[in-house]
């Protein structure tokens, strides 16, 4: 029986392949890490309903930097490339810091589900050095555990890149649950 447990115990990470990355909505495959899933929606939604709905969220997020990666209608898949400004809070939780985040999204659609995915993370802030750099979510999501100096820095700006994606899925998953008509 102990045998069995401890086998349990060693493979357990292994067994499952996708795990959210602790407190934060994100996935993680071994280096990869993103936000995904895939959503059913009312079985009678076409991959054209879909569409135009997956339109309308491009639209309704209002960025300025979105470029149109592919466009398949007929296919059922949308990709943009995003990058837009955000802020975190300083060490005393009084102040923002500014920071840029670069993604994808990715949504692939089907009749009656579609799935999302945000992926290709990259964040771009002032680190501990005082320079202007770019970071993977990967190697962000490696330091969140802190350190003497910038104490917590990771954890703030994981805090504030996942608040900000989830209000987008949310977004998205309201927009995705009524047939559009805009497009």
């Amino acid at each position: 029986m102990k045998k069995l447990l401890i086998a349990a115990i060693i493979l357990l990470p292994f067994i499952s392949k996708a795990q959210t990355a602790g407190p934060f909505g994100y996935k993680s495959e071994d280096r990869y890490l993103y936000y995904g899933n895939v959503v059913d929606v009312d079985a009678s939604f076409t991959v054209a309903d879909l569409y135009k709905d997956a339109k309308s969220f491009i639209t309704k997020l209002s960025l300025a930097n979105t470029k149109i990666i592919t466009d398949d209608e007929q296919g059922g898949i949308v990709a943009v490339s995003i990058e837009e400004p955000a802020t975190f809070k300083t060490q005393t939780g009084i102040g923002n810091e500014q920071m840029t985040l670069k993604y994808n999204i990715k949504l692939e659609l089907k009749k009656g589900r579609y799935r999302y995915t945000f992926d290709n993370i990259l964040l771009t802030y002032i680190d501990k050095d005082n320079k202007n750099e770019v970071h993977t979510l990967y190697d962000v999501d490696k330091g969140k555990s802190g350190g003497l100096i910038g104490v917590g820095r990771s954890k703030r700006v994981l805090k504030a890149m996942d608040e900000l994606f989830m209000q987008k899925i949310d977004l998205l998953n309201h927009i995705m649950k009524k047939k559009s008509d805009d497009f």
